[in-house]
């Protein structure tokens, strides 16, 4: 990417001159204040067994903007007992990735299988070599 080139801001679609942001300057400020009241709620001692949603209603940011912010490891979730969010398959709570360890290698499983499958001689595109081959065997 290079420097100074015009693009839509990803939260509010208005063109600005990017730089170093995907954000046009109000967004980013908007977002930078969401951040450090997000980060000054979870200061206080007393919030530490806050989770996503009760963050959300006393700081009164989006889940989603809550969320954004452990994905991109500026919050750290594992800082806090209750904070995370839903898996994005199954719904567990988790504090990292889109999904939840259970998913993940059940979704690493199911494509293994169709790798090994689809790479198996009887669907590569040349029966008639792998027929010979196992009439060989014989």
């Amino acid at each position: 990417m290079g420097a100074n080139q015009l693009d839509n801001c990803r939260f509010c679609g208005i063109l600005f001159l990017k730089d170093y942001t995907d954000y046009c300057i109000d967004c980013f400020k908007e977002i930078e204040n969401d951040f450090n009241a997000i980060n000054d709620f979870l200061k206080d001692s007393s919030n530490h067994d806050a989770d996503i949603h009760e963050i959300s209603r006393a700081t009164n940011i989006s889940v989603r903007q809550i969320t954004d912010f452990i994905r991109n490891g500026r919050i750290y979730a594992e800082d806090f007992p209750n904070l995370g969010y839903p898996c994005q398959h199954c719904g567990e709570l988790i504090k990292r990735q889109m999904l939840c360890h259970n998913c993940f290698d059940s979704f690493s499983t199911e494509i293994e299988r169709t790798l090994k499958f689809e790479g198996s001689p009887e669907m590569s595109g040349e029966p008639q070599l792998w027929k010979m081959r196992q009439g060989n065997k014989k």
